[in-house]
C-alpha cells in the first residue's frame, strides 16, 4: 500500500516537472522572437543609413547650378558635387553626346579647372593627362538647365577640332581645341542661349 502511494506520488511529481518544463520552454521560445526581430530592425536600420551615406547626391538637396561658380567640379556644394548634381548629369545626357564622351567629361582623373562664370553661365573644362592636353572636353551650361559638351579627341594632331553637342546631336565642328578659358567663348555671343557662332 505504501509502495503504491509512493509510485502515485513520484508519478505526479514527474507530471508537474514535465507540465512546468513544457511551459518554461514555451516561454524561452516566445522571448526570443521579440529579440530576433529586435536585432533584424536595427541591422535594416543601419543598412538604411549606410546606404544614405554612400548615395550624398541622391538624399542630399542639390543646390542651384550657379552655386558652383568657382568651384572644382568634383568639390561638394551643399554636399553635391557639381557631376553628381542631377540637373547637371541630366543636361550632360540631354547634349546628345555620345556615353564615352559623357564618361570622359566626369572622370575625375581628368585635369580640371575651377568652374567659370561667363556671360550669365556656368563653364566648365579639363583634359586627359596622359595626352598632355591634347585630348580635351568643356562644358557649357545655362541656369536654366541647358548644356553643350564640348569634345576635342585630338586624334589628328595637324587637324585638331571639336565638336560641340547640342539638344541631342552635334550643333557644329569648329577647327580648334574646347575651350578652358572664360575668354575662349565670349567670342561665342551668348549662345546656346542665342545663335550658334562660326
Amino acid at each position: 500500500m505504501k509502495n503504491s502511494k509512493l509510485g502515485i506520488a513520484l508519478t505526479v511529481l514527474a507530471l508537474s516537472i514535465g507540465v512546468v518544463a513544457c511551459a518554461k520552454a514555451d516561454d524561452d521560445r516566445s522571448d526570443k522572437k521579440p529579440v530576433e526581430f529586435a536585432v533584424q530592425d536595427r541591422t535594416s536600420t543601419a543598412k538604411m543609413e549606410a546606404d544614405k551615406v554612400a548615395a550624398p547626391a541622391e538624399t542630399a538637396a542639390a543646390p542651384g547650378i550657379m552655386a558652383y561658380a568657382g568651384k572644382d567640379p568634383f568639390d561638394p556644394v551643399q554636399g553635391v558635387s557639381f557631376f553628381q548634381n542631377r540637373a547637371v548629369r541630366a543636361a550632360i545626357v540631354a547634349s546628345g553626346a555620345p556615353r564615352d564622351v559623357q564618361q570622359f567629361v566626369v572622370f575625375d582623373g581628368n585635369v580640371v579647372v575651377p568652374i567659370r562664370s561667363t556671360m550669365g553661365r556656368l563653364m566648365a573644362s579639363g583634359y586627359d593627362p596622359a595626352g598632355a592636353g591634347v585630348t580635351n572636353w568643356a562644358l557649357l551650361m545655362t541656369p536654366a538647365g541647358k548644356a553643350a559638351v564640348c569634345y576635342s579627341s585630338g586624334e589628328n594632331p595637324n587637324a585638331i577640332t571639336a565638336d560641340w553637342y547640342y539638344e541631342g546631336d552635334i550643333a557644329f565642328t569648329l577647327e580648334d581645341r574646347c575651350p578652358s578659358r572664360p575668354e575662349d567663348i565670349e567670342s561665342f555671343s551668348n549662345w546656346p542661349i542665342g545663335p550658334i557662332p562660326g
